[in-house]
């Protein structure tokens, strides 16, 4: 089983096509998301594996709502290319084949990671302040 770096990149960069017909689809983009979010709760045994997809399934909501725009638009086709590959029944090793069905998932989830990690990192420092604010409790103006 070879997941060298140019067959992780050529995958890739397949689905990061396939995923120009989702990013303007907000029904087929959440139905994917659901599938996806679905698999890694499926698989609880992978949940720290897996653990850098909740990451990722948040950046494409928040870029869908609207509500995060800071990256490129090559990071989010990257991003949503490579859920797409996560809940494919096609991809390089089936999911069923016991003990190595999601090595090929995981291996693509964590390339794909490492090339958009500094959006990845600025997204999740955003996400940490919203969550923030939404908790902070509001100041009464009595108190200026």
């Amino acid at each position: 089983m070879d997941l060298s770096n140019q067959k992780l990149e050529t995958e890739q960069e397949k689905y990061a096509n396939e995923a120009k017909s989702y990013i303007n689809q907000p029904k087929k983009t959440n139905s994917m998301l659901r599938r996806a979010t679905d698999k890694i709760n499926k698989n609880s045994s992978l949940s720290v594996v897996f653990s850098p997809v909740r990451l990722l399934i948040d950046m494409v909501r928040a870029y869908q709502s609207g509500e995060y725009r800071k990256r490129s638009r090559t990071t989010i086709l990257k991003v949503i290319g490579a859920l797409i590959y996560l809940v494919s029944p096609i991809d390089l090793i089936p999911d069923f084949v016991l003990g190595f069905g999601f090595a090929d998932d995981i291996a693509l989830i964590l390339f794909v990671t490492k090339t958009v990690f500094e959006e990845l990192t600025r997204f999740s420092d955003w996400q940490d302040e919203q969550q923030k604010a939404r908790t902070q409790p509001l100041q009464s103006e009595d108190a200026y």
